[in-house]
């Protein structure tokens, strides 16, 4: 691997966000590795604003940029215009009826609506963190952003960036199926996903402070992320699936022809 290069999944040092880093350099089963300066994942583009952090951005050279955040998460957060991208927002959590998933403000009514529709079913009451397990476990599924995203990296529109509000959830999905689709083992594209801890400890400290154990596991999956939830995620395509690789030909028409173009494109 050419020196000058980072440690896979190593972070991109930013002066107004954390969390940013592309998906360079993870081994996949054939010996390859991802290449660098193609995929990159991260959260609110809002937050870059000084020069250093605008050099970098512009250093990407990016072709590509896609939000999974949802309209209203949009509205009040968007992204400005980089230069030479092509941006396209689709959000990558649903409703059941296929409506956008909004996390922002003016979008919780409607999420407690939700919730209160799946505790009913369940029939009794249910934690945010079962709740969200459910709903992380239908991502890889039928989902619009994911189809899209796949349709830019056949059609090589990269380098892109892909990102979310926190570029924790959604993205952290996301980067664990485009890993797995590129021959990463599962063990890698779940340590990509754990990143995010590290990355943004502080944070998830801060909102921790002071939860006894069994509160701060419920809790941690709100400013970072939990290893089951990103975990049951991906092994729930091998539920429904009798591998990664019949998951792909399904949902996305990646057959073995196509998907060995996909590798042969982003490995090297």
């Amino acid at each position: 691997m050419h020196q000058s290069y980072p440690a896979p999944g190593a972070e991109i040092v930013l002066e107004g966000a954390v969390n940013f880093r592309e998906l360079g350099g993870y081994r996949a089963a054939d010996g390859r590795r991802v290449k660098y300066r193609f995929l990159y994942r991260g959260g609110n583009l809002d937050t870059l604003q000084s020069a250093a952090d605008q050099e970098v951005l512009r250093d990407w050279h990016l072709r590509s940029i896609l939000d999974f955040r949802s309209e209203g998460e949009r509205a009040k957060h968007p992204d400005p215009a980089v230069e030479g991208a092509e941006y396209r927002r689709i959000c990558a959590m649903r409703m059941t009826d296929g409506t956008e998933m909004d996390f922002s403000s003016s979008g919780i009514e409607r999420l407690a609506a939700e919730k209160a529709a799946f505790e009913k079913a369940a029939g009794h009451p249910v934690h945010d963190y079962d709740w969200f397990s459910a709903l992380y476990k239908q991502m890889p599924f039928d989902n619009p952003a994911y189809h899209a995203m796949f349709a830019m990296l056949e059609q090589h529109q990269v380098p892109l960036l892909f990102h979310c509000t926190c570029g924790k959830d959604r993205t952290g999905i996301a980067a664990m199926l485009i890993l797995l689709a590129l021959g990463v083992s599962r063990q890698d594209a779940l340590r990509d996903y754990m990143l995010t801890n590290t990355y943004r400890r502080e944070i998830i400290e801060a909102s921790l402070q002071g939860k006894s154990p069994e509160e701060r596991r419920l809790l941690l999956s709100v400013e970072g992320v939990d290893e089951a939830m990103g975990a049951g995620a991906i092994d729930e395509i091998l539920v429904r699936f009798p591998s990664y690789e019949a998951y792909f030909a399904q949902e996305y028409g990646l057959d073995a022809s196509r998907l060995a173009a996909l590798r042969d494109y982003y490995l090297e």
